[in-house]
């Protein structure tokens, strides 16, 4: 009874911190499930996320979250029996209960957020620091050896040479200079370099940056189709019919002219 009892309170500490962990992490896993998400915009939102929860790991986040516990407990959670050696859960050494579930149970939560959260974006975040110097609200502001890295790692697709690129990027800087709206939007700053016509690197290093994958989401969503278009009942289904099928589900907000699909079909249709 005495373990249940243990049992049972250290789940409702777990619950009140990943409660509160989920309050921080769930609009940013909401916003990598979007279709339109550039880079940058990603990279920010997961720094955004690791200060915060950095900063839960440092205030007095888990005081009120141990009271909240407490709360729903019904009445005060007791420091569980600390022997020499246990291998089976936390036993830092503690002379409180508050003290413990801090140790044994926050800390190493928030830690593990932190740390699988740099792990996946960490050579994402590298990638966005280097190219988000590319976009006029920062370019001003930054030298050529920002995105010199970029540049030697992808100077095979660019139409000019190295120091043709420098060239750009200090002419790029000094429109920017005379602008009073400055983009921080890969995409908007892409369609201004496309329209001025005179930054082909400068072009060319912006698709780049907009096409660099930030999740696998839309392709899985694709995947997810199937099970709706190609069921039991249509087995047979060859290979076109499912990719026409699955064009029409995935890309349903668009909207089909039907008397073109009509006329289209009638004249395959041998007379």
């Amino acid at each position: 009874m005495l373990m249940r009892a243990i049992s049972e309170q250290s789940l409702l500490v777990a619950l009140e911190v990943t409660a509160r962990v989920l309050e921080v992490t769930k609009p940013l896993a909401m916003l990598l499930q979007t279709v339109s998400l550039d880079l940058h915009k990603a990279s920010a939102s997961v720094n955004n996320c690791v200060e915060t929860l950095q900063q839960m790991r440092e205030d007095d986040t888990f005081s009120m979250l141990f009271s909240k516990a407490e709360a729903r407990h019904g009445g005060p959670i007791t420091l569980p029996r600390i022997i020499g050696r246990q291998v089976h859960r936390g036993n830092a050494p503690a002379d409180s209960p508050a003290s413990y579930y801090k140790r044994n149970v926050f800390y190493p939560f928030i830690d593990t957020a932190i740390s699988q959260l740099r792990e996946r974006f960490n050579e994402h975040s590298a990638k966005a620091l280097s190219m988000q110097s590319l976009l006029p609200k920062f370019c001003v502001n930054e030298p050529f050896g920002r995105i010199e890295a970029a540049v030697e790692e992808f100077g095979r697709f660019l139409p000019g040479p190295k120091d043709t690129v420098e060239v750009e990027f200090l002419r790029w800087k000094n429109h920017w200079k005379r602008q009073e709206v400055k983009p921080t939007n890969t995409i908007v700053a892409l369609k201004a370099a496309s329209e001025l016509q005179t930054f082909p690197c400068i072009s060319k290093l912006l698709q780049i940056f907009a096409t660099f994958p930030v999740t696998t989401a839309t392709s899985e969503r694709s995947f997810s189709t199937l099970k709706y278009i190609k069921n039991y009942l249509r087995s047979t289904m060859g290979e076109p019919r499912l990719n026409g099928l699955a064009s029409l589900f995935i890309h349903r907000d668009i909207k089909l002219n039907y008397d073109d699909v009509i006329v289209e079909f009638s004249k395959k249709i041998d007379v």
